[in-house]
């Protein structure tokens, strides 16, 4: 065989499909629950991250943390073609307002009973003469 020879045949040798990347199938799920998002299928932000994480994680059998960094790669991509995407965390919930007063209310049934003293009748007791 020649240098001419060996040159056909490498070119002549049949290409083979590339699958396509977890990367990328990973970010098909995130635009297929992005759709049902806006539909109102998830009540919080929270929800929607954890439903995109699952379905990644079970689709293409990946651990959390695979699926937690494709989900930020996806979000990413997701924030920087369109702005109104409006992902992140939940509004903090609002807290009681303090009464300036530590402990429990006076009055509570849960409320530690006082402690008698039962050192000094225990004493009186010792000193008595036994009969």
């Amino acid at each position: 065989m020649t240098d001419k020879d060996t040159a056909t045949i490498t070119a002549v040798a049949p290409a083979v499909a590339k699958e396509p990347s977890k990367k990328s199938l990973a970010l098909a799920i995130f635009q297929d629950k992005l759709t049902d998002r806006a539909t109102g299928l998830y009540g919080s932000n929270k929800e929607f991250r954890a439903a995109v994480l699952v379905a990644i994680e079970i689709d293409l059998g990946v651990s959390r943390a695979s699926a937690s960094t494709m989900y930020n790669s996806a979000k990413k991509d997701a924030e920087t073609a369109n702005v109104s995407v409006g992902l992140g965390r939940d509004p903090k919930k609002v807290k009681a307002p303090s009464t300036g007063v530590r402990g429990r209310p006076k009055n509570s049934k849960n409320r530690a009973k006082e402690v008698v003293a039962v050192a000094a009748t225990e004493a009186v007791v010792a000193e008595a003469p036994a009969a």
